[in-house]
């Protein structure tokens, strides 16, 4: 079983590395649904960014095996709230399914109950792509609240993404 450990900035080309790799297929998804590519990369790459600064980094959880990294997670305590959110969170594709994801879980709601908060959420979308998060999720002791999150794509033909519908194939 990996060991689970802060992050350091050594590990930022790996962590960038696992993310990319584990969120293309809910990238691709997304752009299907869409019906338009998305500039993903960059938006992945700038928000580890903002989790690797000083404030964040000590909410930034990264497992590791045999010296390589095979997971990551970040998560969020409101103090005033009493709550904590898990935030982005990876695991190698070739990695899944071994409890990674649920040591790392584990590990973060443990962390949230030691810094106060009553409660936790995280959020996953529910295509095939977010399958393994979910089971996941649920393993950890989650419960399912359906809601929809809406897109829109801007500078293209009003409706675009509407027409298509979520889930359809191009």
């Amino acid at each position: 079983m990996p060991k689970l450990r802060p992050y350091v900035d050594g590990d930022w080309e790996a962590v960038l590395d696992l993310c990319l790799l584990a969120f293309a297929p809910a990238c691709a998804s997304l752009e299907r649904a869409l019906g338009a590519e998305l500039d993903w990369r960059p938006c992945v790459t700038g928000y580890l960014r903002s989790l690797t600064r000083p404030g964040e980094r000590k909410r930034l959880v990264v497992a590791e095996a045999r010296g390589a990294v095979v997971g990551v997670v970040h998560y969020h305590v409101d103090r005033e709230t009493q709550s904590g959110s898990i935030g982005i969170s990876a695991v190698r594709p070739d990695r899944q399914r071994k409890g990674i994801g649920s040591l790392m879980y584990r590990h973060v709601l443990e962390a949230m109950r030691a810094e106060g908060a009553k409660y936790a959420t995280a959020d996953t979308a529910i295509d095939w792509s977010h399958a393994a998060a979910r089971r996941a999720y649920e393993k950890a002791g989650f419960v399912a609240v359906p809601t929809l999150h809406y897109f829109l794509k801007l500078g293209g033909p009003r409706g675009a993404a509407r027409r298509r519908g979520p889930g359809r194939a191009s």
